[in-house]
């Protein structure tokens, strides 16, 4: 994260960052697919902040076919995994990181994009991810789904198991930024341009 705000990650790095949440995504995305019908989650409609399709074409943009995507860091298969498990457990945990994970992208990430786009060295990466072209306002809809969190029939108990599991979430989001600043990123990408 500190090479991106730099303005001096490598494309190999970013494509290390993105199959790693791809990983995240698509675990909590399929999740709070699985659990859409439930009562608990009817006013909480996440589809329009969905990520994974967003990641997997800006991953193929960067590195190519699917096939030549790094792996996942470990520390977001262990993520993937603590979500999947968190579905067949005690789904309405999932809204935490729906919370963390799509108002950060719907702030902070649109600083990040900015900041890839302006940086010149940068400018070649996509950033399809950043982007939330189902969504006419993003701050409005994030607004509306805060408020949607607030009004949703929640247990009493489900409050302080939500903010404990928030605070997981950022836990494991810094061990991975951490995990991957150290771990060298060697994906050869598609294009020469990047």
């Amino acid at each position: 994260m500190q090479e991106m705000l730099r303005g001096t990650i490598s494309p190999a790095s970013y494509a290390a960052l993105l199959v790693s949440l791809r990983a995240i995504y698509a675990a909590l995305e399929q999740g709070l697919r699985d659990h859409a019908a439930d009562p608990l989650f009817a006013g909480l409609d996440t589809s329009a902040f969905a990520r994974t399709a967003a990641l997997e074409s800006d991953l193929s943009a960067l590195v190519g076919d699917r096939g030549t995507w790094p792996a996942p860091h470990a520390l977001a298969v262990a993520y993937a995994a603590h979500l999947e498990a968190l579905s067949h457990t005690r789904p309405v945990l999932l809204l935490a990181h729906a919370w963390l994970r799509y108002l950060g992208d719907l702030n902070g990430g649109q600083i990040l994009a900015r900041l890839i786009r302006s940086h010149d060295a940068l400018a070649a990466l996509p950033t399809g991810f950043y982007a939330f072209p189902g969504l006419a306002e993003p701050r409005a809809a994030a607004g509306a789904w805060r408020a949607a969190l607030d009004a949703a029939p929640l247990r009493p108990d489900d409050h302080d198991a939500l903010v404990a599991e928030a605070q997981d979430g950022f836990r494991r989001h810094i061990a991975l930024f951490e995990g991957l600043a150290t771990r060298p990123a060697q994906v050869p990408v598609s294009s020469p341009s990047v």
